[in-house]
C-alpha cells in the first residue's frame, strides 16, 4: 500500500462489485482509468503506451492492496481463490490471443488491446468467483 488507504475501499455485501467506495477512492480509480485511456490514445508511441500501462497497473494494484487490508479471514480466503482463478483465466486468454495474433498475418498485435481484453477476462472471472463463493457459504 503506497498511496491508497483501506478506508477508501471498504468491503460490504452490496454496492459496486461489493465495495463501498468513498469519494477519495472514486477519484483514485478515475485517475487510474484516465492514465490507461491516455496510454491507449497514444498507441503509436510504444514508450508512452508502456509507461501509461505500467502506471495504471501500479495504481490499480495499490487500490487492490488497500482494499484487501479491510477484509476478515474468510473474505481474504475467498479473494485469494478468486484471484487464483482470474490469474489462470488471464494466462489462458494471453495464450489464445497470442495464437490468434500469430496465425493471422494481417492482424497487427496491439499491446493495449491485449492488456485490456486480458484484464476484462480476469475481472469477469474474479467477480464471478467471488459471487459464487459469497452466495455458496
Amino acid at each position: 500500500m503506497v498511496i491508497a488507504k483501506p478506508e477508501w475501499f471498504k468491503r460490504k455485501n452490496r454496492g459496486f462489485l461489493g465495495y463501498q467506495i468513498t469519494w477519495q477512492g472514486a477519484v483514485y480509480l478515475t485517475v487510474a482509468i484516465i492514465v490507461l485511456l491516455f496510454g491507449i490514445l497514444f498507441t503509436e508511441n510504444l514508450i508512452i503506451n508502456l509507461i501509461a500501462t505500467g502506471l495504471f497497473l501500479f495504481l490499480f494494484m495499490d487500490a487492490l492492496s488497500a482494499s484487501l487490508k479491510s477484509l476478515d479471514e474468510r473474505e481474504q480466503m475467498h479473494s485469494a481463490i478468486a484471484m487464483r482463478n482470474a490469474a489462470w483465466g488471464m494466462i489462458i486468454t494471453m495464450i489464445i490471443m497470442s495464437i490468434i495474433f500469430s496465425s493471422f498475418r494481417g492482424i497487427k498485435a496491439n499491446l493495449s488491446i491485449l492488456f485490456i481484453i486480458t484484464a476484462l477476462i480476469g475481472g469477469i472471472i474474479n467477480v464471478m468467483t467471488l459471487y459464487k463463493l459469497e452466495r455458496g457459504s
